[in-house]
């Protein structure tokens, strides 16, 4: 089976510019409650898909491969999948790469819990890969 038929979307994630100014305007304005917020990391419940917030500093440095060129700025939102196991990253990455998807990141654990990988679609949207790390979920 293909993986889009497998996995659903779990995050819309928005890069921004103020954390702070976002979670006013997603929490005063539109009625978010935040359900997990780290440094330069918030996150609010939305009906089955979660909707965070990054500030654009925060996100890690995405190195270039050498047919790829993109900065930090190319990038304005960021689409998650939630994977049930760090294993999974893993399995998804070599998977994806086998069918010559270009990561710009390699699976690695993140300060906030997670293990992830990213890449960008031929639009340069970035795609994250992800699962809660077991310390997190705990």
């Amino acid at each position: 089976m293909d993986f889009a038929q497998l996995h659903a979307i779990s995050d819309i994630c928005l890069l921004v510019e103020d954390l702070d100014r976002s979670i006013a305007f997603y929490t005063e304005k539109l009625g978010f409650t935040v359900v997990r917020r780290t440094e330069g990391f918030a996150a609010f419940n939305s009906r089955g898909v979660s909707l965070v917030v990054w500030q654009a500093s925060h996100v890690p440095d995405v190195p270039r491969p050498i047919t790829h060129s993109m900065s930090r700025t190319d990038h304005r939102a960021c689409v998650s999948i939630r994977l049930p196991t760090a294993e999974d990253v893993d399995l998804w990455y070599d998977n994806l790469v086998g069918r010559e998807v270009l990561f710009q990141r390699l699976p690695a654990n993140y300060p906030w819990g997670a293990r992830c990988c990213f890449f960008t679609d031929p639009d340069n949207i970035l795609w994250e890969l992800y699962a809660d790390l077991a310390e997190r979920a705990a």
